[in-house]
């Protein structure tokens, strides 16, 4: 009777820290379970775990700090193994990418699932082996193909550019020079129409001169003469030719060679004369007629001054001096000698 109470005794009494074992609750051990820190790393945990994967602005905005001490109470939590950083990399076009920030897996429930690994013994020497956990490696987000498919990328742009470049200047290139040759062409058919046109009225002045010298009336000689002059020059800026050089003096090429290739001088008493008499009772000063022939003034007031001496013209006002044509139809005086035919 004895030993059976002995042997119930000590059946409770192994029982009881096995019952005390299955009843004992589970104890976390992983980040998850950790207690909340204190101050602004508590706040940026709570957006951690809210806000999984999340950058740093968002976790500084969810956790209400600002962006520097949401990155210095990160780091603090990822050195202390509460948070992990997953590196942003690069996108396809090569822009960085933001870091991400999440949680540290909980390896609590693994463990509590997962059946302990007893130790083996080996029967003939009591060596106890142990199996080491095995940890993910750690890969990069950015590769070396990343890399150079990127740098392909960036040359295939820059070679893309050059080209298109190229062809812009090239385009433009010829756009100019087919508006050079257009407006030359222009200018040649401006300058041949109004060559033709100035031409055409130099004949006609010529032939309106030719017919005065047949009829034997002097005026329209006169007249005619100066409206040849005018025509010439009017010929000679059309065609954009300048004065014709005549004479074969001075074409030495020494030192005191005197050049005779000038143009003729153009006689301006015939010209003044021809103009007085084409305005009858009106009186001019230099200044008026040598605007009107496009002459120096005090040329055409040295042509008056003669021509008033041989009576050819008629002094009416000395300040300023002003003159008109004979009224009388006398014959002028002869020139002084040596006074010459142009002033």
């Amino acid at each position: 009777m004895a030993a059976k109470k002995n042997t119930t005794a000590t059946i409770a009494t192994v029982a009881a820290p096995a019952a005390g074992i299955a009843a004992a609750p589970a104890t976390a051990t992983g980040p998850q379970a950790a207690a909340r820190p204190d101050g602004p790393a508590g706040a940026v945990w709570e957006a951690v775990t809210a806000h999984p994967g999340a950058t740093i602005p968002v976790i500084a905005n969810a956790a209400g700090v600002t962006r520097a001490a949401a990155k210095a109470e990160l780091t603090a939590l990822a050195a202390s193994g509460r948070v992990v950083c997953t590196p942003g990399g690069r996108a396809d076009n090569g822009r960085a990418l933001p870091d991400t920030w999440a949680p540290a897996p909980d390896t609590s429930a693994d463990t509590a699932t997962t059946p302990a690994t007893t130790p083996a013994t080996e029967p003939a020497t009591g060596k106890t082996e142990t199996t080491a956990p095995q940890t993910p490696a750690m890969t990069s987000a950015v590769t070396a193909e990343a890399i150079q498919e990127a740098m392909r990328i960036m040359q295939q742009e820059a070679d893309r550019r050059a080209a298109a470049e190229a062809d812009l200047q090239k385009a433009m290139a010829e756009e100019e020079a087919r508006r050079a040759k257009v407006l030359a062409d222009l200018a040649r058919a401006r300058t041949a129409e109004d060559t033709r046109r100035a031409l055409a009225d130099l004949l006609a002045a010529v032939t309106t001169a030719y017919a005065a010298v047949v009829a034997g009336d002097e005026v329209a000689t006169v007249a005619g003469l100066e409206r040849i002059y005018t025509e010439t020059n009017n010929v000679r800026r059309a065609s954009r030719v300048g004065p014709v050089r005549t004479g074969t003096k001075g074409t030495g090429t020494g030192v005191g060679a005197v050049r005779a290739d000038r143009a003729a001088p153009r006689p301006l008493r015939p010209e003044v004369t021809a103009h007085l008499r084409a305005h009858p009772g009106k009186e001019f000063t230099p200044g008026e007629i040598a605007k009107v022939l496009g002459r120096s003034p005090g040329a055409v007031a040295n042509a008056l001054e003669t021509l008033a001496k041989n009576g050819e013209a008629v002094l009416t006002g000395e300040r300023p001096a002003r003159y008109t044509a004979p009224t009388t139809n006398t014959a002028p005086t002869t020139p002084a000698a040596g006074d010459g035919n142009a002033s």
